[in-house]
């Protein structure tokens, strides 16, 4: 242990660690109607500079907590963070500066909304130092986003990846959704080509998830939400495969797509099962072998930091064992696969189980590697979850 601000404890850590921060920014518009994030629709100037203010205690609270963390990826996600004002913005960061430290050439990504993208915006962002946008176009059809309860139009999309090119942000990343009620296999293609042709250099590809008390959610319970069949969704997906491979795209996670180089290393974090500490409400930490959420909605969070109450609303210590799942499930997401010779406790309870999948052609084994097949990751969200004894 050593001793941290006013003369609190905080723990040390591996200085060659990769640690990831985020932070969870919960404003929208409107709530999208298949979204069960952490968000709130309340945009008034006064609950802006509340959440700037709760932000500057949670991360004092952080920083006397863990000391000057220094971190290799900066994500401000949400929610909409393009919602916040330039000025309030650039508040936050400096903000984070003053407490944490970056490692040189750290990744900083932002998430946009296509009808946020303007040129007053972008310059702010840039003059920050965020390298990297993540943007929310999910579909190229009017219908589509329309369907969806999202706020901007097709020619949005493209008027934002333009704007993004010509200001020189070239890290790009894409989010596309399919399965979605109505959506066709050539809506996914075109969607799909006009992102790669507008010049995106990851694309993640959101299968839709249906949550009990979204509007998506309420139209399933009552029989009036019509999805595409199982059939037409691999479909979908096995064409997104095709092109973006095709153009140059390396499929190295199960859902996601870049341009050799412009991987997410963010979201690599993740799937190494790397520490990352998350701010904001409803945003997850993973430190020091604890994982926890802070706050679990928008009004917890902002009662928990005014009254200085830094208990967590989820709290787990994992075991050794528990530590090795996380790890087995996370980078089986990757195409690289895992090392299985590292698990040792988890090894024997599941070794059976992987060789029987591998027979049915669903994992590769080379030496004590394994990774899914592309047949297997068709299937793979249905054997991680019923993968651990």
């Amino acid at each position: 242990m050593n001793s941290g601000v006013a003369g609190k404890p905080y723990l040390s850590y591996d200085i060659f660690m990769k640690r990831g921060l985020y932070i969870h920014i919960p404003f929208c518009r409107k709530k999208c109607h298949y979204c069960n994030f952490v968000s709130t629709t309340n945009r008034t100037a006064a609950l802006h500079k509340k959440f700037i203010s709760s932000i500057e205690k949670e991360l004092q609270h952080a920083k006397d907590q863990y000391g000057h963390l220094e971190f290799d990826t900066f994500y401000i996600g949400g929610g909409t963070p393009s919602l916040l004002n330039d000025d309030e913005i650039t508040k936050l960061v400096g903000c984070i500066r003053k407490h944490f430290n970056f490692r040189q050439n750290y990744e900083f990504t932002c998430e946009m909304n296509p009808e946020d993208v303007d040129e007053k915006r972008l310059a702010a962002y840039l003059d920050l130092g965020i390298n990297r946008i993540s943007l929310g176009a999910q579909a190229f059809q009017d219908r589509l986003l329309k369907e969806t309860g999202r706020t901007h139009n097709a020619e949005a999309n493209v008027k934002a990846l333009d704007l993004l090119r010509e200001m020189g942000c070239e890290n790009i990343s894409v989010d596309i959704m399919i399965r979605l009620p109505g959506q066709t296999v050539s809506d996914v293609e075109e969607s799909i080509l006009r992102s790669v042709e507008l010049g995106a250099k990851q694309l993640t590809v959101y299968d839709l998830d249906i949550h009990e008390k979204t509007v998506f959610g309420v139209q399933q319970k009552h029989g009036k939400l019509h999805l595409p069949y199982e059939t037409e969704h691999l479909q979908m997906f096995q064409l997104v495969e095709k092109i973006l491979t095709d153009a140059g795209f390396v499929h190295y996670e199960l859902m996601t797509f870049a341009k050799p180089g412009f991987e997410s290393r963010h979201n690599l974090i993740y799937w190494h099962n790397e520490e990352y500490l998350g701010l904001g409400p409803g945003a997850f930490s993973y430190l020091n072998g604890i994982r926890y959420q802070f706050a679990k909605d928008v009004n917890g969070y902002f009662k928990k930091c005014a009254e200085n109450n830094w208990t967590r609303d989820i709290e787990d210590i994992l075991t050794e064992e528990e530590k090795e799942s996380e790890t087995l499930l996370t980078g089986l997401r990757l195409a690289e696969g895992i090392d299985f010779a590292g698990l040792k406790l988890l090894r024997p309870k599941i070794e059976k189980k992987i060789d029987e999948l591998s027979s049915e052609g669903l994992f590769k084994l080379c030496g004590t590697k394994i990774a899914f097949t592309q047949r297997g990751r068709y299937s793979a969200e249905t054997i991680l979850s019923n993968l651990l004894p």
